[in-house]
């Protein structure tokens, strides 16, 4: 069978398939084990040998997680409103600033452009003391604002350079050919460049949310208080002195990775297009 000259059954494309299949497998499983050890009852989590289905599927671990004692609807509120606040307000200074960057020549653009490859060479440790002094005389303190700006030193350089090389595939014409007919700077990057933007924006604003989603280190150090805990801290709750609630953990865990996977397959195509845009300069 061909289909445009192109045969569809060759042995590269079978072989290629395969091994497109056996990737997809290992990436697709660990996730098929967490949601299924979540259905099933305690005792059958460490049965040997192992179940790849539930005997019979068991939902308690879920609806104790939105029991009326339980924290999790408030961490999962947390992690939503951090990771939010983050993706937003980081995409809003890296779009202002890579445009800049890119469209804009000023003395030491560059130099600047490339210093901010430098805050990637500490690691996050290193700075959780200052950041730690810093916050406390702020009144930041074990507040969700600690978390978002925390959030937002480390993101935005990174969204910065995704923003200059989105920036940088924008024929630069189009913007003199726009200032040509009267528009203004702000104009031009309001009824532009940005509705043309779109897709590195939305890539940006992915990257930044899931980072934010799942970042666990600003959380322990910033915050102390059960009620200001977020999702990655509260998986932590079912681990205590005489065992662990498995079951309930995996729960959790298929709760805390669902709102990620939604988010990607519903703007798949916005992350796919932006990144690859991003990767072409004009």
């Amino acid at each position: 069978m061909k289909y445009a000259g192109t045969n569809l059954f060759s042995p590269v494309r079978i072989i290629s398939y395969l091994f497109l299949a056996v990737i997809a497998v290992f990436a697709i499983f660990p996730f098929y084990w967490m949601l299924i050890n979540s259905l099933k009852p305690s005792d059958e989590v460490f049965a040997i040998p192992p179940t790849y289905f539930p005997s019979e599927i068991n939902v308690e671990s879920y609806t104790n997680l939105f029991a009326s004692t339980s924290m999790f609807p408030r961490n999962m509120l947390n992690s939503l409103i951090v990771a939010t606040c983050t993706a937003l307000l980081a995409t809003l200074v890296a779009t202002m600033a890579g445009y800049s960057f890119s469209k804009f020549r000023f003395p030491g653009n560059r130099p600047l452009s490339y210093s901010l490859f430098l805050t990637q060479m500490f690691p996050v440790a290193a700075i959780l003391v200052p950041l730690f002094i810093i916050f406390q005389r702020l009144g930041l303190y074990n507040t969700l604002g600690a978390l978002i700006v925390a959030g937002m030193a480390f993101s935005v350089p990174v969204a910065i350079w995704l923003m200059i090389g989105f920036f940088d595939a924008i024929p630069s014409e189009l913007i003199d050919a726009a200032l040509i007919d009267g528009a203004s700077q702000i104009g031009v990057l309001f009824r532009i460049i940005l509705p043309i933007s779109v897709n590195g924006i939305v890539a940006t604003t992915m990257y930044i949310f899931i980072s934010a989603w799942s970042e666990l280190l600003f959380a322990v150090t910033f915050t102390s208080s059960r009620e200001l805990a977020t999702l990655p801290v509260a998986l932590s709750n079912f681990t205590g002195q005489y065992g662990t609630d498995w079951t309930g953990m995996m729960a959790a865990s298929v709760l805390t990775a669902l709102p990620v996977a939604i988010i990607f397959l519903i703007l798949q195509r916005y992350f796919v297009q932006g990144i690859t845009a991003g990767a072409v300069k004009s």
